[in-house]
């Protein structure tokens, strides 16, 4: 059937059918803690004029990404509850897809295949964390870039980290992320959406139109995973059902963009995209959230297309979708070349009426219950009516009688279910397909083997296993008990966390997700010998993993243990030479050690590779500063300060240098513009205090001191130091 607009003005469209100093460089990779952000998004009104602009001008395209957004919980896809208002009216004065499907319910996976048009099992990113996107592989971004685009990307989640291979392309790449502690499964540091937006909004005003020259921006929004915790007015509102809440958040966001597009007078000739990464199961089938299972909860996605003048409005393409789709669709839009993509397609035809000869097959899968849990891997193709899923045990599911997937007919259809088992095999060529985990080529297994890990001349490979493995729908209500052990260990509920992980490794000991979290519960304990322990058991069954030996190298740090601290850093560089923290633990050690050329040469490096994580350019800018070379050192806080102009920690360490330099008066300015923005860093206010007593001003340095022997949160070595300071300047008076 057909769907179309009710408004009797629009033309017929056919429609498809159906403390700085004390917590110094040598811990940066150890500063885990999340940022507090205080800041509200507001509703905006929506106003437009739809009106064709010459052909002559080329559109620009804003993609979001919505992380974990399941369809049916938008209010355009019949969810009454919804508080969507602005993503639904994009919907109906657009196109909705109404039925587009991930290929991966695990975030870096599935975006690697909608900026690519590629499924996981031929771009080899089959997971989050130790998998890259390799650079032979042109994407959405570089595509646009070579048609003279100019691009940029917000990422609100450290899983889409540029070490992960989606920054090629894009003249700006923004991950900054507010937190460093990562949650173990799938390290999912992340900032807030409106952190984000921001970012992309002051981006947007300094090139949206500028020169003529189109825009490609790409703003990812995280706020929807879980843990599920959204900022006043929204959290309160859905304090029974906070992922509604994030949606609802996410929803003011995208408005406020969209705002910002008709102010810099853009927005009518900006194609939107939007797209979610993957869905969530809340409860479905069991799994609490998402990547065990392929079930539409976890794989099927909102997707809506806007651009007045351009796609008719009210368009609902009813034909199944997937995000492969994505890349080749905007491409087309914007008249630029395909990709090398053999089994995704434009979707421009259906949005105007056409229809194929057949709806072409439709994948995803999931690998993380193999790599994480030595579980079977998930697989599952799908056309207009069947839905088969290759596990233990199979799966076929009529869908357009059993949307919900409660019935399993693999039984009683045996052989239409063999049929797309066939047809499956077929697609993936009959094998799991590329693999692209870590980089454990000859010279990395040769510079492992020299550490100490596997054998030389050769890549690890897997352990053998005479038993089959466990089929991820029997095992789920386990797998929610470790996610629950991850929460509590993210959340220091170490006593909760510790049963449940040593229940779990008594009966499964090659359970490699236990084996991370018990790694990272005994970190937080500081008990660093029993996480070190772990974490090489960890690394035992997953050998391409860098973060572990990361993690290894910040515990021997805290035990003194620098000689141990360097190997494992070198062992994480030599899987991932983009491992910028491992470079700056090297160079916090080297600077220790007074080996001032070795560490700023590793700090260099880091910088290099993540130029913008502004923590990595304050460390080199604490070294230079140590090593005498001022007037480099300040280069660095200057550059920092041209970003984030009210970065407190830069602020403060310039103003120390500018004392140093008996630049007093500079020096008082900065350090108070950096105590306004962090009113309790204990060591800004230390350096004030002490630049106003050099002033001869010494009420007011008394009056700095004397706050930092009263105040709360204050350690007691900046307690004690400046109670003595109190004391000399009474004895001087």
């Amino acid at each position: 059937m057909r769907k179309r607009a009710s408004r009797a003005s629009e033309p017929r469209h056919r429609r498809g059918a159906r403390g700085p100093r004390e917590v110094s460089w040598r811990f940066i990779a150890a500063a885990l803690v999340f940022g507090a952000v205080a800041a509200g998004v507001a509703f905006y009104t929506w106003t437009r004029q739809a009106s064709p602009l010459p052909s002559r001008r080329r559109d620009n395209i804003l993609l979001v990404t919505i992380d974990t957004a399941r369809a049916d919980r938008f209010g355009m896809y019949g969810y009454a509850a919804a508080r969507t208002r602005h993503l639904d009216r994009l919907a109906a004065e657009g196109v909705r897809f109404d039925r587009a499907f991930s290929a991966a319910p695990i975030t870096l996976p599935a975006h690697a295949s909608m900026f690519t048009g590629l499924y996981p099992f031929e771009h080899g990113v089959r997971n989050n964390g130790n998998f890259y996107l390799a650079d032979t592989f042109e994407t959405l971004a570089t595509a646009l870039k070579k048609q003279g685009y100019r691009t940029a990307a917000f990422v609100s989640a450290f899983v889409l980290d540029r070490r992960y291979g989606l920054a090629r392309g894009f003249d700006v790449y923004d991950d900054r992320m507010q937190g460093a502690q990562a949650q173990v499964i799938s390290l999912e540091a992340e900032r807030r959406g409106d952190r984000t937006e921001l970012a992309l909004a002051a981006w947007l005003e300094q090139n949206a139109g500028a020169g003529g020259t189109p825009f490609f921006a790409w703003l990812h929004l995280y706020d929807p995973h879980e843990p599920y915790h959204a900022p006043p007015p929204f959290g309160p509102a859905f304090a029974n059902s906070p992922y509604d809440g994030e949606i609802a958040f996410t929803d003011a966001i995208v408005a406020s963009l969209f705002d910002k597009l008709g102010e810099l007078g853009v927005r009518d000739h900006t194609i939107i995209a939007l797209i979610g990464d993957h869905g969530e199961s809340l409860g479905d089938h069991g799994e609490e959230t998402h990547s065990m299972f392929v079930y539409d909860a976890a794989i099927r996605i909102p997707f809506v297309l806007w651009r007045p003048g351009r796609i008719p409005a009210g368009t609902i393409v009813a034909e199944p979708v997937r995000g492969i789709d994505l890349a080749p669709t905007l491409l087309d839009l914007a008249g630029a070349p395909a990709l090398a993509a053999p089994h995704a397609r434009s979707l421009v035809p259906l949005i105007d009426g056409a229809r194929g000869p057949e709806t072409p097959p439709v994948y995803a899968e999931t690998y993380l219950p193999q790599f994480y849990l030595n579980w079977s891997p998930l697989r599952t193709l799908r056309d207009d009516r069947w839905k088969f899923i290759d596990a233990p045990a199979p799966e076929l599911y009529d869908m357009s009688a059993d949307p919900a997937e409660q019935h399993n007919l693999y039984a009683s259809q045996r052989q239409t279910g063999e049929a797309m088992r066939g047809a499956l095999a077929r697609l993936t060529g009959g094998s799991p397909g590329a693999m692209a985990a870590g980089t454990v080529d000859r010279d990395t297994a040769e510079k492992l083997a020299a550490l100490g890990y596997i054998g030389a001349g050769a890549a690890p490979t897997p352990t053998p296993d005479a038993s089959p493995r466990r089929d991820p729908k029997d095992v789920i209500a386990l797998f929610n008990r470790l996610r629950r052990a991850n929460s509590a260990v993210r959340d220091r509920r170490f006593a909760e966390a510790l049963p449940i992980l040593h229940d779990v490794l008594k009966d499964d000991p090659r359970n490699a997700f236990a084996q991370l979290v018990l790694g990272s519960a005994y970190m937080g304990m500081e008990q660093y010998r029993q996480a070190i322990d772990q974490y090489r058991k960890y690394v035992a069954l997953v050998p391409t993993s860098a973060y572990a030996h990361q993690w290894m190298a910040i515990c021997y740090v805290r035990l003194g243990q620098q000689d141990d601290a360097l190997r494992e850093a070198d062992a994480a560089l030599a899987l991932d030479p983009r491992y910028a923290d491992a470079r700056v633990l090297r160079g916090g050690i080297f600077a220790s050690r007074g080996r001032y050329d070795d560490a700023l040469r590793e700090l260099r490096a880091a910088v290099a590779s993540d130029p913008a994580k502004a923590m990595v350019r304050l460390d080199l800018a604490k070294v230079l500063d140590e090593a005498g070379r001022r007037d480099e050192a300040a280069h660095e806080y200057l550059a920092i300060l041209a970003q984030q102009p009210n970065d407190a920690a830069a602020l403060t360490g310039l103003g120390a240098l500018r004392a140093r330099e008996g630049r007093l008066a500079d020096a008082a300015g900065l350090l108070r513009r950096a105590l306004e923005i962090d009113p309790s860093n204990e060591t800004t206010r230390f350096d004030l205090a002490g630049v106003l007593e050099q002033e001869g001003r010494a009420v007011e340095a008394a009056a700095e001191y004397r706050a930092l022997t009263t105040g709360p949160g204050v350690s007691e070595k900046t307690r004690q130091a400046a109670r003595a300071r109190l004391t000399g300047l009474d004895r001087s008076r």
